[in-house]
């Protein structure tokens, strides 16, 4: 399955279960509300059957000096049963559907209050008409026998109704409340389960991929061709996989022939130096031995063979050179000061930059530390490096020959004012058997360079047209292999 696949899987179960635990939350909360909203309906209900309750309690109390009721008296008895009335009618027009119960017990209450405000009018009339006996007598016996036991019987009747309600409303509230706290905590530890399983599987899918291939492109760019990515599954990246494995074994074929031709062309330009360089002394012992032969001094006789041991010893240096160069280097590293050996290596070529009239400038920081080198072999590069600056100079050039540190790493820097390279034979410098001297194999620089690499380190060269050369050794400070090859 592709990753993208599985990306947009991982994203829509997040988001069906956000959405389900989002929604399922929703219903809770508005059953949450609802409940709570009943209750509090539930609550004022009682309280207003409370009021309806001390409104009747103060009225029938003062039915005992109804005899005596001034005007203020019955308007007040009016306003409470008109408020009885009013707040029965409120209760019996709430906004949201009564249970039946509930309703059936307002309309218990509501006809004894209008039975008990008829009973009174009625007890005002016969005050008016002057029966204030029967009146009274009337109205206390309907008090007594009907009315009131009719009206505390409906609002006990009510009230306990109402606080059935609260009960219940509040329990449910409760529920609500509890089912949210259990819906939220769920829908966290989902979501969180969720997140760590998306990061998991991220980190599976796409990180530990990316860091494998990494590693192979780290080992592929130090030379290791051969290796496999460790991926196998069909998705993007193990396809990339796949494609870097077919590059690398492309890029290792291509390296084997670069370095067949190379080595072919390598050959070439050897087999042309020496047969060049050998073709000019078995010349010179030609020509001589014909002198000889031709010349019956004796004198000139020895002058000619001692020329020609002089060929025949120039030849057998330029072979032990070459086998030299073909040779591998050894290189033996003990803890050595640098900043004397660099020193040493000036003053031997002093004489030599100072009989082509060139000025030679040491600058050696004293922070230099004390290093595991080959100090015959590193003398050996700055050697080759300050001749070539030298003879690349005219008579009045200064060549400078530096030194310093640089975090973990010492650099040592030659620097002339020759007439500088070209690109293109800055490019193939320090290619075996490459010179542009009119003497000499074109191995100095090869040397040096196996040399320097031999020790971890590498040779830069700056260099431009008519700008001088600048030569930069970097050596890096570490407790390397006393003994190496390269």
């Amino acid at each position: 399955m592709l990753i993208r696949t599985r990306i947009r899987l991982l994203l829509m179960v997040l988001l069906v279960t956000s959405l389900g635990g989002g929604i399922a939350a929703v219903l809770v909360i508005n059953d949450l509300q609802a409940a709570m909203n009943e209750s509090h309906r539930s609550r004022a209900s009682l309280v207003a059957t409370g009021e309806i309750r001390d409104l009747l309690l103060a009225s029938t109390g003062d039915i005992e000096q109804l005899p005596t009721w001034q005007k203020s008296d019955r308007d007040r008895f009016k306003k409470r049963i008109a408020r009885c009335q009013q707040v029965i009618q409120s209760m019996g027009d709430s906004a949201t559907p009564l249970p039946a119960d509930e309703r059936e017990a307002i309309l218990e209450l509501e006809i004894p209050i209008k039975n008990f405000g008829r009973a009174v009018t009625r007890a005002f009339q016969y005050l008016e008409e002057g029966l204030e006996e029967k009146a009274l007598n009337r109205s206390r016996n309907w008090l007594k026998d009907h009315l009131v036991p009719d009206i505390g019987s409906a609002v006990r009747s009510l009230e306990e109704i109402q606080q059935k309600r609260i009960v219940i409303t509040e329990t449910r509230a409760r529920s609500a409340s509890e089912l949210i706290t259990r819906v939220l905590v769920i829908l966290g530890i989902v979501l969180l389960v969720s997140c760590l399983a998306f990061f998991v599987l991220l980190k599976r899918w796409i990180v530990i991929p990316i860091e494998r291939l990494s590693v192979a492109a780290q080992e592929i760019s130090q030379g290791h061709y051969g290796m496999k990515v460790p991926i196998t599954s069909r998705d993007e990246l193990g396809s990339l996989a796949r494609d870097v494995e077919s590059m690398s074994e492309a890029i290792e074929k291509y390296q084997l022939q670069l370095v067949d031709r190379e080595r072919l062309a390598a050959v070439g330009e050897m087999t042309a130096s020496v047969a060049h360089n050998l073709r000019n002394p078995l010349a010179s012992i030609r020509a001589l031995a014909q002198s000889c032969l031709r010349n019956d001094d004796q004198e000139a006789t020895l002058l000619s063979l001692r020329q020609v041991m002089e060929t025949v010893d120039r030849a057998d240096r330029w072979l032990k050179e070459l086998l030299q160069g073909l040779k591998p280097i050894q290189l033996e590293k003990i803890d050595t000061e640098l900043a004397s050996h660099l020193e040493a290596v000036a003053d031997a070529v002093r004489p030599f930059s100072d009989k082509l009239q060139v000025q030679l400038q040491v600058e050696i920081t004293e922070d230099l530390p004390r290093m595991k080198i080959d100090f015959r072999r590193i003398e050996q590069v700055v050697l080759v490096l300050l001749n070539n600056a030298i003879e690349a100079s005219e008579a009045g050039n200064i060549v400078q020959l530096k030194s310093f540190r640089r975090s973990s790493e010492v650099f040592i820097e030659v620097i002339d004012e020759g007439h500088g390279m070209s690109e293109e034979i800055t490019s193939r410098l320090f290619t075996p058997y490459f010179t542009t001297k009119k003497s000499g194999m074109g191995l100095g620089l090869s040397l040096a360079q196996r040399i320097i690499h031999g020790h971890g380190g590498r040779i830069d060269v700056v260099s431009s047209c008519g700008n001088g050369t600048r030569m930069s050794v970097m050596l890096p400070i570490s407790e390397a292999d006393p003994t190496s090859r390269v």
